[in-house]
């Protein structure tokens, strides 16, 4: 991640210095490749690697699970994606976006351990036995962006925006066929993010895209982070109506036990990172 932003920051200076020379001779925003809105619809592929710890791990009576190698979840997911967005002003430099997209992941193994179930989640041990776990998750993000470099070229914008991640962990034991317990956390974590953004107009029918959001926060007993990064090259076919191919990467990590902020009323630790491939249809007017 660290090599992705000095890169991106590189090639924004770069578009900066040079913008002046990029620029064409119509300065009417409605002569611009960037039009007033639009809407993606597309498939998400992506791979991820996750862990989950329930309990209050500060004082040593958490329960750290790695989700896709010991309680047996895929490692690759696919899921319906939506991505908005609506310029406004006369300048269209005042834009705000919007984006969805759900996992649901489930899996069974068995594990031949027995888990310590920690105190405020009920005590006692699990297994060893069957074990279905769950580690569900739905990102929705809302986001405000200025364009202050704005031609029919480039578009290099700021912005401040806020993740609402609904989440939901958990496993349960079966042994013979009998329901021993289970373990489960629900967590809505809204994360505020600062992002950079930098769209390349290559010709009025091809378009580069990349965006960069990212933030830290630490309130009493929560702390949550989060980086993430997609890029995409948009062919505009008609006038309304292209289509799309983008990668994104993106990692979370929440913690909390017990906390007053927000969503943060939980113990535990989860942490998550996916890389995927969004193929999608753009309609825009």
């Amino acid at each position: 991640m660290k090599k992705i932003v000095q890169s991106i920051l590189i090639v924004m200076v770069a578009v900066i210095i040079s913008a002046p020379a990029l620029a064409e001779k119509s300065e009417d925003p409605k002569d611009f490749p960037w039009k007033r809105g639009y809407l993606n619809l597309g498939a998400y592929l992506a791979t991820m690697d996750s862990s989950f710890s329930l309990g209050e791990s500060n004082i040593g009576l958490g329960v750290e699970l790695e989700v896709e190698g010991f309680l047996g979840l895929d490692t690759s997911d696919t899921a319906f994606r939506i991505d908005a967005g609506y310029r406004f002003g006369e300048t269209r430099r005042h834009k705000v976006e919007f984006s969805w997209f759900k996992f649901d992941r489930e899996g069974t193994k068995f594990i031949d351990e027995q888990i310590e179930v920690p105190p405020e989640l009920g005590g006692g041990t699990l297994g060893p036995g069957n074990f279905t776990s769950v580690f569900n998750f739905e990102i929705y993000k809302i986001k405000y962006e200025y364009s202050f470099v704005f031609d029919d070229r480039v578009d290099l914008n700021v912005g401040l925006g806020l993740y609402v991640m609904p989440i939901e962990v958990g496993i349960s034991a079966v042994v013979n066929g009998v329901f021993q317990g289970s373990m489960k956390e629900d967590v809505t974590a809204p994360l505020p993010v600062i992002g950079l953004g930098f769209d390349f107009a290559i010709t009025p029918k091809w378009i580069i895209r990349q965006q960069m959001d990212l933030f830290y926060l630490e309130i009493g007993d929560f702390q949550g982070g989060i980086s993430s990064y997609n890029a995409a090259l948009e062919w505009l076919t008609w006038k309304h109506v292209g289509f799309g191919l983008g990668v994104d990467a993106m990692r979370v990590r929440v913690e909390a036990n017990g906390s007053d902020y927000p969503g943060g009323d939980f113990h535990g630790d989860i942490k998550f990172s996916y890389f995927g491939a969004q193929l999608y249809l753009k309609a825009s007017f």
